[in-house]
C-alpha cells in the first residue's frame, strides 16, 4: 500500500496562494464582462465582497506573511500586458509605462496591507472580530489605491470613467468596499472555522 507524502509547506503556500490569484483573475474578467457593460457600476466598486475574500481568505488559511500580497502575482503578470495593450497602445490614456506598472502594483499594496493588518491587529483580539478588520483595512486599500492610479496615471482623468466612481461617489463607493471587505473578513472566518 502505497503511503502520500505530505505536502511542503512551501508547495501548499504557493499552490494557495496561485489558485486564490486566479480566483481573482477571474472575479476581475466577469467584473468586466458582466459589471461594466450591463450594470452602469464599476467593476472595481461592485465586486469588492469577492476581491477581498479571495485575499482574506489564504491570510486566514496559511496564516503566513506574504500570502495576502503573493495573491495578486497572477493579476499583476497577465494584467500588465493586458493593461499596456489596452491604455497604452490602443487608448493612448495612459501618462507613461509606469502607469502600467503602478496598475499592476496596486493589487500588491492591497495585498500587502491585508497580510499587515493580519501580523500588526493585537493576537489577544476575538478572532472573528480580527478578520473583520483585516477584510475592512484590505477593502480600504482598495479604495486608496484604485483612486490614486485613477488620479494619478492617466492623462486627463475622465468623469464619465471609474474616475467619478471613486471622486463624486466616494459617499457610496467608499463604505461599500469597507463594509463589503468586512463581510468577506467575516466569511473568511467562518469558512477558515468550519474547515478546521
Amino acid at each position: 500500500m502505497k503511503t502520500i507524502q505530505p505536502v511542503s509547506p512551501g508547495l501548499k503556500f504557493w499552490r494557495t496562494v496561485l489558485l486564490y490569484g486566479m480566483l481573482y483573475v477571474l472575479i476581475m474578467f466577469l467584473g468586466f464582462v458582466l459589471v461594466e457593460p450591463f450594470s452602469g457600476g464599476c467593476m472595481f466598486i461592485i465586486p469588492a465582497y469577492f476581491m477581498v475574500l479571495v485575499i482574506v481568505l489564504p491570510i486566514l488559511t496559511l496564516k503566513r506573511f506574504g500570502a495576502g500580497t503573493a495573491v495578486f502575482i497572477p493579476y499583476a503578470v497577465v494584467g500588465f500586458f493586458m493593461e499596456y495593450y489596452y491604455e497604452m497602445v490602443i487608448e493612448k490614456s495612459l501618462t507613461s509605462i509606469w502607469g502600467v506598472v503602478g496598475w499592476c502594483l496596486t493589487g500588491v499594496l492591497v495585498g500587502f496591507s491585508g497580510d499587515i493588518a493580519h501580523r500588526f491587529l493585537p493576537r489577544s483580539m476575538n478572532e472573528r472580530w480580527r478578520a473583520v478588520l483585516i477584510g475592512a483595512v484590505t477593502g480600504l486599500m482598495f479604495f486608496l489605491t484604485t483612486l490614486a492610479a485613477l488620479s494619478w496615471f492617466y492623462n486627463s482623468p475622465s468623469m464619465e470613467s471609474h474616475y467619478r466612481f471613486f471622486t463624486q461617489g466616494i459617499y457610496f463607493s467608499l463604505p461599500w468596499l469597507v463594509v463589503n471587505g468586512s463581510f468577506a473578513g467575516y466569511t473568511a472566518y467562518a469558512v477558515t472555522k468550519a474547515s478546521i
